[in-house]
């Protein structure tokens, strides 16, 4: 097994808690072209410990067999604590594998240029959670229509590879509060097939997430 997996699986053990949220959920691993998925479907017993771990296969990219088990393995040795909310109950939680190279990874100014390409027109992103939401692009507005709700940014450019999204407006009640908050992103490759893989990060928390977008048209 890769030692960086293995610590990052180690670390992830640490964090657990009675708080689905803080799981970690990013690994940087050898071995993966760009970004993959692996979604599992965990079950909490009565003594806040995990006891069940199915791989999700339609919501799962990642095939690395031995790396998937070791995952699997590892989160049946997860105990929360006696008064998680979480027991008695199954959730579905995806984690992404990501590109070695990516955690640090820039466009030098030549590529950056050949970015500028993706300032309009139709996206999606390539990720097992998100395959129905379609973006549409213009040159200040970035709207994005998923099954059931819509968001609409104000997107600026910075440079080629690097803009800025600024909550516009949004369909569900729950996100009103970000009305205004801004999402830090930048593109630090471009795929063979023509799609790019970027980088984010929210003003508002601090995860960096990291993906694939598709385009279009």
């Amino acid at each position: 097994m890769n030692k960086l997996l293995l610590l990052l699986l180690l670390l992830a053990l640490l964090v657990f808690s009675n708080t689905f949220g803080q799981v970690q959920k990013t690994f940087f691993v050898e071995g993966v072209k760009s970004v993959e998925y692996v979604t599992v479907n965990f079950c909490v017993n009565d003594e806040a410990k995990i006891n069940e771990v199915t791989i999700v296969a339609d919501k799962t990219t990642y095939e690395n067999e031995y790396n998937i088990e070791q995952l699997r393995q590892y989160l049946l040795g997860v105990q929360y604590y006696p008064e998680s909310k979480l027991k008695n109950n199954c959730y579905d939680s995806t984690f992404e594998f990501i590109n070695s190279s990516y955690e640090k990874k820039s466009l030098n100014k030549d590529e950056c240029n050949t970015c500028k390409k993706f300032r309009t027109g139709l996206y999606e992103y390539k990720h097992v959670l998100y395959k129905d939401t379609k973006i549409k692009r213009k040159r200040k507005v970035q709207r994005e229509i998923g099954k059931e709700d819509k968001q609409i940014y104000y997107i600026k450019w910075l440079s080629g590879c690097i803009y800025v999204l600024t909550y516009k407006r949004m369909t569900e009640p729950r996100l009103k509060h970000l009305i205004g908050k801004e999402i830090h992103v930048e593109i630090i490759d471009i795929l063979d097939d023509g799609n790019y893989v970027y980088r984010s990060k929210a003003n508002f928390q601090e995860k960096t997430d990291y993906g694939i977008i598709k385009k279009v048209k």
